[in-house]
């Protein structure tokens, strides 16, 4: 799962997490857990809410191409496309899906193969608009082939920084996808008997840039991940983290040669230690406290800002976003494992997982 002034540089836009993120996204939250709202790094960015098209629009004959730099099935997917179809149907505009499957193929020549598929399809379909989601479809497909031509460009999804990619660019706008961990983990200290910090996930290139994000501005590089490809490797690693660290990140388990939820419920359940935490709504069976951000979030805006730019918005003119939404899920079944008691406030105000219910 990210916004700013069009005057702003683009390194002072999307290298740090904007203060606007924090205060207007999770700000009841945070209260509710008694954490102190803090970033990073200050930012004066400005986050520029992307008005919706007029319900009278009609947009027939115009093309939109998504990219996904995934698969159809992936959560995150899933919810960045059902938030795009929700502004975009009813609207006339022919909406054309394209899947990369990078997050199942991770290679790098797969993903260079892929990109030039892409680029083929867009050349026959000739869109209006093209919507791009998450970094592969930037790094295989934009940035080589769309970068700074008259083709508008609408990306979403990209972790933390836009600027490794050139963004924003004259014909390129989108959100940047940011996330709370100081909090989480300030939040998940109140039950771990010290401070060392893991973050286990299957290992893509979109992971290591998180892991390398968060332990530069936020844990001074004292997070030790742990990189698995497979099912049975995030159960050796999960039972080598038990030992190791304090608090435990569950990362992504997407990209797995398989990955049964019944079975790494009870397995996580069965031999968990140490609190975890995710920010990753799909992970939430197998963490104790999940901040999660929202991908349908994502889909909206991007979908939004591209009616806009149907309707003669120039691109220039849309500042580069930040997501704001989303949602505290306590994990009570975990929470009982461990002996971990939440607060009433905290029930009030959180969506609740408990196994078999």
């Amino acid at each position: 799962m990210k916004q700013q002034s069009a005057t702003m540089t683009s390194k002072s836009r999307h290298t740090f997490v904007s203060r606007t993120f924090y205060d207007l996204v999770f700000s009841v939250v945070l209260l509710t857990l008694g954490l102190v709202l803090t970033a990073c790094t200050p930012s004066t960015a400005v986050s520029t809410p992307v008005a919706t098209a007029s319900a009278s629009s009609n947009y027939a004959g115009k093309k939109i191409l998504f990219i996904d730099s995934y698969h159809e099935g992936y959560a995150w997917s899933d919810g960045v496309i059902k938030g795009t179809k929700t502004v975009l149907d009813n609207t006339g505009v022919d909406l054309k899906l394209v899947h990369m499957d990078t997050k199942n193929n991770p290679s790098p020549d797969f993903a260079k193969a892929a990109g030039e598929q892409v680029k083929a399809e867009i050349d026959t379909f000739k869109p209006d608009v093209v919507i791009a989601t998450d970094d592969n479809a930037q790094k295989y497909v934009i940035v080589p082939y769309f970068k700074d031509t008259k083709l508008p460009v609408v990306f979403d999804g990209v972790n933390w920084d836009a600027s490794i990619y050139g963004y924003p660019a004259s014909n390129v706008t989108g959100m940047i996808e940011v996330e709370l961990p100081g909090q989480l983990v300030d939040q998940l200290k109140s039950y771990a008997k010290g401070a060392k910090l893991g973050y286990l996930t299957i290992d893509s290139e979109t992971e290591r840039k998180i892991v390398d994000i968060y332990n530069q501005r936020f844990f001074n590089g004292q997070m030790k991940p742990y990189w698995v490809k497979t099912q049975d490797e995030f159960k050796q690693a999960f039972l080598q983290a038990q030992n190791e660290v304090d608090i435990l990140f569950m990362g992504n388990n997407a990209g797995s040669d398989r990955w049964d939820e019944a079975e790494m419920k009870q397995f996580i359940l069965d031999n968990g230690k140490i609190p975890t935490g995710s920010i990753n709504d799909w992970m939430a069976p197998y963490a104790m406290v999940t901040l999660a951000k929202s991908s349908e979030e994502q889909g909206e805006w991007a979908a939004k800002a591209a009616l806009r730019i149907l309707d003669g918005t120039p691109v220039s003119s849309i500042p580069v976003s930040e997501n704001k939404k989303g949602k505290l899920i306590l994990n009570l079944t975990l929470a009982e494992k461990l002996g971990a008691v939440f607060a009433p406030s905290m029930l009030k105000n959180a969506e609740i997982y408990q196994a078999g219910k």
